[in-house]
């Protein structure tokens, strides 16, 4: 009788031990790959992974670092993250190429939800070119 009540609250145990694991998630720093496209004349390119930012506090900064570029060495890309919405949920950031990380505070409206990197030329010309690089929607 003893062994079966024991084998009842290890597995009662484990059940909700597994079920409790998927509400727990720990922020990290993390560098999480990205590449895609900027279209010509500042049209958006978006990364089609979004990332949940689980964090309550602006102050957790997100970060970007764009390895390559199609526009060429050292040239620079206008980043920023948005939501499922299409709407800007951080500031946007000037990244130069191969110039490292970038870090900036997000808006209240980031926090909690699923957001994309997103990104456009900061030049308004015909250029389109693919960029990839490392990001995370939070650092801490």
């Amino acid at each position: 009788m003893k062994k079966k009540s024991l084998l009842v609250a290890m597995v009662t145990c484990g059940i909700l031990s597994s079920v409790l694991s998927g509400f727990l998630v720990m922020a990290s720093n993390d560098d999480i790959f990205f590449t895609f496209r900027i279209g010509s004349y500042q049209e958006n390119g978006r990364d089609s992974h979004g990332r949940y930012r689980q964090t309550n506090d602006v102050n957790n900064p997100w970060k970007v670092k764009m390895t390559y570029t199609g526009e060429g060495s050292n040239t620079i890309t206008n980043y920023w993250m948005e939501n499922s919405a299409t709407t800007n949920v951080t500031p946007t950031v000037s990244v130069t190429q191969g110039k490292g990380y970038y870090y900036e505070n997000a808006y209240s409206s980031a926090n909690g939800t699923t957001v994309y990197l997103t990104a456009e030329n900061n030049n308004f010309n015909g250029s389109a070119y693919n960029v990839s690089g490392y990001w995370d929607e939070e650092t801490w």
